[in-house]
């Protein structure tokens, strides 16, 4: 029963993934954590998914000559380093106040997406108007220092960070969208790399749970990607508004409920 709940888990994290662009951490997480996962234990899995789903994914978009790695090196590295530290970071945190806050972290990021949708060019554009890279150096700075954020929001809550680097790589290296996302999808896998070993090193990832999550996570972002493409961009972000908003109260309520 439990094998089918992780299949039934990774699938819709894999939808949820095909239609943000993204980990799919915010299911992954709390679903696993609801069925008796330790938290630690949950993003570590969550972070080994995202290493097999987005290595799968990044694969076609390599295929397809959309993956240039020249400046998404300095995001990488800096995000290496950052996750190393958020997964440090996670472990000396207690159990409630990291489900309660990635409770809340999940309200307010699903009424987010509700209220404004998912035009990330859009965001970048209105960025562009404030701040402009006129040098490589700064632009090296930039995404290091970038990367190195992202890095440590990976290793805290288990999100490889694909949203983030894309944008990153589309605002500071003029980046076309697909080669940013396919590039990001790299840089991702390799974030959540480096924060897997961290919570591996630290025996907070169960292999079994996450292989079967992952299969089905690689499945379900195949299905939601046909899915997406039949679905307006506003609708879409009801959806995942929806999904985050529903999954974040009840790992909230949840959360609070078993501490009184």
């Amino acid at each position: 029963m439990e094998a089918l709940l992780l299949a039934v888990v990774g699938l819709l994290g894999g939808v949820i993934m095909s239609f943000v662009g993204a980990s799919a951490v915010m299911v992954v997480v709390p679903s696993l954590n609801l069925m008796g996962y330790r938290m630690h234990v949950s993003i570590g899995v969550s972070l080994l998914v995202d290493v097999l789903a987005s290595i799968a994914v990044g694969y076609t978009y390599w295929r397809h000559g959309n993956v240039d790695l020249g400046g998404g090196l300095w995001i990488a590295l800096g995000s290496i380093l950052g996750a190393q530290l958020g997964a440090g970071v996670t472990v000396a945190l207690p159990e409630w106040f990291l489900a309660l806050s990635y409770g809340l972290w999940m309200v307010g990021s699903g009424v987010a997406i509700w209220r404004k949708g998912l035009d990330r060019e859009a965001v970048v554009e209105r960025l562009r108007r404030y701040v402009e890279f006129d040098s490589q150096a700064k632009r090296a700075a930039a995404a290091l220092a970038l990367g190195f954020g992202i890095g440590v929001n990976c290793g805290i809550f288990g999100a490889g960070g694909g949203i983030l680097i894309m944008m990153v790589l589309i605002f500071v290296f003029d980046y076309a969208i697909h080669k940013a996302v396919g590039t990001s999808t790299i840089i991702m896998a390799i974030t959540a790399a480096s924060g897997a070993a961290g919570y591996w090193m630290r025996g907070n990832i169960d292999p079994t749970a996450a292989f079967i999550v992952a299969s089905t996570t690689i499945l379900g972002g195949v299905s939601g990607a046909r899915l997406a493409n039949l679905l307006s961009e506003r609708t879409l972000s009801r959806i995942v508004g929806a999904v985050f908003i529903a999954l974040g109260l009840i790992l909230t309520w949840f959360r609070l409920t078993h501490l009184a």
